[in-house]
């Protein structure tokens, strides 16, 4: 836990782990070596070992950092908002906040693509990270001005946590113009949330959101079951 480190071991972990994501960026994940992130961030190899047992321990640091972000981000929109304009909003602050190490998330990705890598970016193996991720949208739908009852709370947000990291994939992969394909995107996820909300008293589209919510949890993570 990071958090019962010193403030100076903070600081050496995170330009460590800063340092990582630059070499990511620029040579690649699977081509970097610990001892060349070690030389990097000019301390010894034991160090960086000391404070990331490996390179996938840095991919969960980033998910962890990204994570914590989000939740800040959750946490500060006003209750006044219906949902479908607090995701949009959320998912705007999250992406211009990952712009600093987009290529990292991009080589990132990429090599989750390889099964051999280690990495998985999402799922049951981000642990504590994904916790807090999905409490936040949790949050993000309970306090919204149009928050369902509770029944719907569960599948709605692990729904938008796994509508989060697609969108994440798409702008990593959006070559237009300043993205603008990704905002496009945004503005349809939100007009559609906006549209299927007041449609969640039908039972059949709330079982079918359910179910899809409930797929998707399978490759991305969480409880979407209803109590």
């Amino acid at each position: 836990m990071t958090d019962d480190l010193t403030p100076k071991a903070q600081q050496t972990r995170r330009h460590i782990l800063d340092t990582a994501l630059d070499l990511f960026a620029t040579q690649g994940y699977d081509a970097t070596t610990m001892r060349e992130i070690a030389g990097a961030a000019d301390c010894s190899l034991g160090l960086a070992y000391r404070y990331f047992a490996s390179k996938e321990a840095m991919v969960l640091a980033l998910y962890g950092r990204m994570a914590a972000e989000t939740a800040e981000q959750i946490a500060a929109l006003p209750g006044d908002m219906p949902i479908a304009a607090r995701f949009h909003t959320v998912m705007g602050a999250r992406l211009k906040a990952a712009v600093p190490y987009r290529a990292a998330l991009g080589a990132l990705f990429g090599a989750a693509a390889n099964p051999n890598s280690g990495i998985i970016m999402s799922g049951a193996t981000v642990g504590d990270a994904r916790d807090v991720a999905l409490e936040s949208f949790r949050q993000l739908v309970r306090e919204a001005a149009d928050a369902p009852r509770n029944g719907k709370i569960e599948y709605l947000a692990s729904l938008l946590y796994s509508l989060h990291f697609l969108t994440i994939l798409f702008w990593l992969y959006d070559r237009s113009a300043h993205q603008r394909a990704t905002g496009d995107l945004l503005d349809f996820m939100r007009d559609s949330l906006a549209t299927l909300r007041p449609m969640l008293i039908i039972p059949l589209v709330s079982s079918s959101l359910a179910r899809l919510a409930g797929i998707m949890a399978m490759v991305f993570g969480g409880d979407s079951s209803e109590p």
